[in-house]
């Protein structure tokens, strides 16, 4: 039993099957990105629990569009993700306009926090979308009140093909599940996503709010020039 190699075979696989199953709708998400940014618009992100990584992963950072904006960056809302009323606590102070874009990340698809969040933001004229397990969610019932999950009620549904349970490992006599892919996956369709917009921006001569790393040379200078740009929808990016 080599676990380690097995992680690696599977994470490839993995990467290889977002690959070749949602290239066409990340080409989809990414043409509506770049239509809003080249509008002035915020691409909205959200994400509880360990799928806040993902919101972490765009937001002020080298090699990513800078007009990324996590709906919260608080990290104790995994706690309150199976809590109904959270969601329209959390929107109350949204500030996403029609013809933005938001992103809504969720394993299972099925708690109530994400998925009215994501009803929220449609119902405020989002392009919204999902980022989420299919093998997982078609195995579990929604615990939302509507009995939908995330998937049916987003406009677009990019699916990472990571496993039921989040674990593609198991000991000898399964009793031990183990190696999470959601996140790798996860971090692999944004930086796809990223990769599309900024190749659609560049085709219309717009130049991509990409963000550069400040420890380089000029880097404080070009990314403060993006801080003024977006201030105004995110107060958080100025330093």
């Amino acid at each position: 039993m080599d676990s380690m190699k097995q992680f690696v075979e599977n994470s490839i696989k993995t990467i290889n099957l977002i690959s070749e199953f949602e290239s066409e709708k990340i080409k989809q998400l990414a043409a509506k990105i770049a239509e809003s940014t080249m509008n002035g618009g915020i691409i909205h992100w959200f994400g509880s629990g360990h799928s806040m990584l993902l919101t972490k992963e765009v937001y002020s950072r080298a090699g990513t569009l800078t007009n990324s904006k996590p709906v919260s960056q608080d990290n104790y809302l995994g706690k309150f993700e199976r809590v109904d009323g959270v969601g329209d606590a959390l929107m109350a102070t949204f500030d996403g306009l029609p013809g933005e874009v938001l992103v809504v990340v969720s394993s299972s698809g099925a708690n109530p926090l994400p998925i009215d969040v994501a009803l929220i933001g449609k119902s405020k004229g989002l392009y919204t979308a999902a980022i989420t397990s299919m093998d997982h969610t078609n195995q579990v019932k929604s615990n939302h009140k509507s009995g939908k999950k995330l998937f049916e009620v987003v406009d677009l549904v990019l699916d990472t093909h990571a496993p039921f349970g989040d674990a593609c490992l198991s000991s000898p006599d399964g009793s031990i599940k183990y190696g999470p892919l959601s996140t790798l996956a996860g971090v692999e369709i944004v930086h796809m996503l990223t990769a599309e917009v900024v190749d659609i921006l560049l085709a219309k001569n717009y130049p991509p709010p990409i963000r550069i790393s400040r420890n380089i040379p000029g880097g404080m200078e070009h990314n403060l020039k993006l801080v003024e740009e977006y201030k105004k929808r995110i107060p958080e990016l100025a330093y």
